[in-house]
């Protein structure tokens, strides 16, 4: 009887016997067998043998830090499984090298919190390892962070008057695909308490200088100014 089959029989015995088996294919690149595995391992923990996998949670923790994307999102999405049988350390995940490995575990953090994983207070703790997907060199990883940012500061992870400062540096980045995120980010943030439009009224001439450019940076920069007047 394969895998499958005992799965489909809820057979609680065979799939114990193939535990070492289920568990390499949570990294299979195939993501039929990837999917009958994080069933299985849900399934035993519903049918009371979460005990069984004790000795492997850092093997379960390091799948949300797999180099293979699409194994690294099947872990995130199954947090539920990490709380389950109380799997410590992922907050390590905040402060990968990576910047799509960080990624992935920052776009989860409010969730990690949420269950339990990770404490506020050590989130709160590591915070600025988040400022560097703010310029990261993936574009996708740059673009979802910043808007992730402004969520962050609406839940009060990023508050403080240092935050702030850093912030403001972004609003005249040298960069410019780097700088009209950040200003599109301010205008949003000027609802929240974290910075004033009077504030940004400052540095609008580095809002400005993105109008020379002929790109849909000009034409995002002069929407923002209107906005900002």
């Amino acid at each position: 009887m394969n895998i499958e089959e005992a799965l489909d029989r809820k057979d609680i015995l065979t799939l114990l016997d193939s535990l070492r088996e289920i568990l390499r294919m949570l990294r299979s690149k195939r993501k039929e067998k990837r999917d009958i595995a994080w069933k299985c391992i849900n399934f035993i923990i519903e049918s009371g043998n979460s005990n069984k996998l004790e000795k492997y949670k850092g093997y379960l923790r390091s799948l949300l830090w797999n180099s293979y994307q699409n194994i690294r999102d099947d872990a995130w999405k199954n947090l539920n499984i990490y709380k389950a049988i109380n799997v410590k350390g992922i907050e390590r995940a905040l402060k990968a090298n990576s910047d799509k490995i960080k990624w992935s575990a920052w776009s989860n953090v409010l969730e990690l919190i949420n269950l339990g994983l990770v404490e506020r207070s050590i989130v709160l703790s590591i915070r600025n390892s988040y400022w560097r997907l703010l310029k990261s060199r993936y574009s996708t990883v740059r673009k979802k962070a910043w808007r992730m940012f402004v969520t962050l500061v609406k839940e009060g992870i990023f508050y403080s008057t240092e935050d702030k400062e850093r912030f403001l540096n972004f609003l005249k980045h040298r960069k410019a695909n780097i700088r009209i995120y950040a200003w599109r980010a301010a205008l949003e943030l000027t609802n929240t308490g974290f910075i004033s439009k009077e504030e940004l009224k400052a540095y609008g001439k580095y809002l400005e200088e993105l109008t020379l450019r002929k790109s849909k940076i000009k034409k995002l920069a002069e929407k923002l100014i209107k906005d900002l007047t």
